[in-house]
């Protein structure tokens, strides 16, 4: 039985015929057994790293997230500016402007100045029904881009101030009585100005007018410890969660399928924040309001608030995806097997060929940008590195499996290989069969071998079930 199943592992490792297909198999085959199988022991302890790290992976994301969103001006500016720019949003800003405006200027005293005496007592009912007309265009107003960009100022400069305070520059900025705060007095100047109301309302405004409080003093000291811890979880988190993949790849008897799991760990871990993301919308929105008209506000907040989550739990799925592929095009995986067969004779007359195929494939990747990390000089140079050296290992590793594969058609390499897979599914089938009428200890023990091939990487998925029915039915 073991030796049917490594002759068809073997045959499996090459899609040619002729003179190489021996020495490609039996390569093959010798480099599966030099590779040190895993303990039980060892199994165990590698699924408790991955799951381990993968927690931690999920954590990382949060923290990276609210670490950019808090401690990046930049970043905050922008999440701001795509507030506004819902509709919803802009009329929740506009009411409140416009409630700060009617609140600190005696609008109706206003408008009596500025009509004739008598016109003067529809002063009181103009301002009232003004009132409306005003939040409608304090909205149009937030919709026009120079608006947008006093809005955005604002919200930078807030955020310069926290940042500058957390790192201990809060002498460089100034900070009215050690509060943090948004001020928008100069848009409810210029909505003033559109109202039509005197030019020197503006300057009569308080600096008090629409300045939101962000952070008072007596928080300062919190909000400091908290981003600086927040920072140094962004941090950590990472290098951790990294140090962990690294340890279950040394760990594991099959690196291979370790690196698949590690790749799916990415993806997993990203699919979950996602998932969170989506379930936590309308616990948070319940939570910050009752009141059903602003409903659709939150929404749009939390949903623009949380975009840049979305990026980094997709840049998540993205590095993961590749590393999965890595680890599957390096296995006994039948399309695996014909691609390496294939590529093998042009890596052999060109050395030099699979560097520049992964040079190509990062430059298209560099300039797509699917990710911030992708535009990044520093982890741009880090996914460089991986790549060639990812590209180094496998060239290698067709080398020796496929020392002397001559060049083939793609239709002439899937057709030998579907030549080989009939083959091997025979040799498998027989050895189940003699197996099967062997009795029920023989059946046993077949099985612990069975499994122990598949575990070391001998025999794919697909051949693993077949052999196993196979085996358990006496057929």
């Amino acid at each position: 039985m073991p030796e049917d199943i490594h002759a068809g592992a073997g045959a499996g490792s090459d899609l040619g015929s002729g003179p190489d297909s021996g020495h490609s198999a039996s390569a093959g085959a010798a480099d599966v057994e030099a590779r040190p199988a895993a303990t039980g022991g060892h199994r165990i302890w590698v699924r408790v790293i991955l799951g381990l790290a993968t927690l931690l992976s999920i954590l990382a994301i949060f923290a990276i997230w609210a670490n950019r969103q808090l401690m990046n001006p930049d970043n905050w500016a922008k999440t701001s500016t795509e507030l506004l720019q819902k509709q919803t949003v802009r009329a929740a800003v506009a009411g409140y402007l416009v409630d700060q405006l009617y609140a600190n200027v005696d609008v109706s005293a206003q408008l009596q100045s500025g009509l004739p005496s008598q016109l003067a007592p529809l002063a009181g009912p103009l301002s009232g029904a003004l009132h409306g007309v005003a939040e409608q265009g304090a909205e149009k107003a937030l919709a026009i881009p120079q608006v947008q960009g006093v809005w955005e100022n604002a919200n930078r400069a807030a955020d310069e101030a926290l940042v500058a305070i957390v790192k201990g520059k809060g002498k460089r900025v100034q900070i009215e009585g050690g509060t943090v705060s948004l001020n928008l007095r100069q848009i409810v100047a210029d909505l003033a100005q559109r109202l039509g109301l005197p030019s020197s309302t503006a300057e009569k405004l308080p600096a008090s007018v629409a300045n939101l409080k962000i952070i008072t003093s007596n928080e300062l000291g919190l909000v400091r410890n908290s981003a600086k811890a927040l920072h140094a979880l962004a941090i950590w988190l990472v290098i951790i969660a990294l140090l962990l993949y690294a340890l279950a790849l040394y760990l594991s008897g099959t690196r291979r399928r370790t690196l698949i799991w590690i790749g799916g760990s990415f993806v997993f871990a990203g699919l979950i924040v996602l998932l969170g993301r989506k379930i936590g919308q309308g616990e948070v929105v319940s939570a910050i309001t009752s009141d059903a008209s602003i409903v659709p506000a939150a929404d749009d907040s939390y949903s623009v608030a949380t975009s840049l989550l979305v990026q980094v739990a997709t840049a998540s799925i993205i590095i993961g995806l590749p590393i999965m592929f890595s680890g599957w095009l390096a296995g006994p995986a039948r399309w695996a097997v014909a691609a390496r067969r294939f590529l093998a004779p042009h890596f052999r007359e060109r050395p030099a060929l699979a560097y520049w195929i992964t040079a190509g494939l990062l430059a298209i990747v560099f300039i797509w940008g699917p990710i911030p990390a992708t535009r990044n000089p520093l982890t741009m140079l880090l996914f460089t590195v991986v790549a060639f050296v990812g590209a180094h290992v496998l060239r290698g590793q067709i080398a020796q499996e496929f020392p002397d594969a001559q060049p083939v058609s793609m239709r002439g390499a899937l057709g030998q290989y579907a030549h080989h897979v009939g083959e091997k599914v025979s040799h498998v089938r027989v050895a189940a069969a003699g197996a099967g009428g062997a009795g029920d200890s023989t059946t046993a023990g077949e099985l612990e071998r069975l499994v122990a091939l598949h575990d070391r990487g001998a025999i794919s998925d697909e051949e693993y079930g077949a052999a196993k029915r196979n085996l358990l039915s006496g057929s």
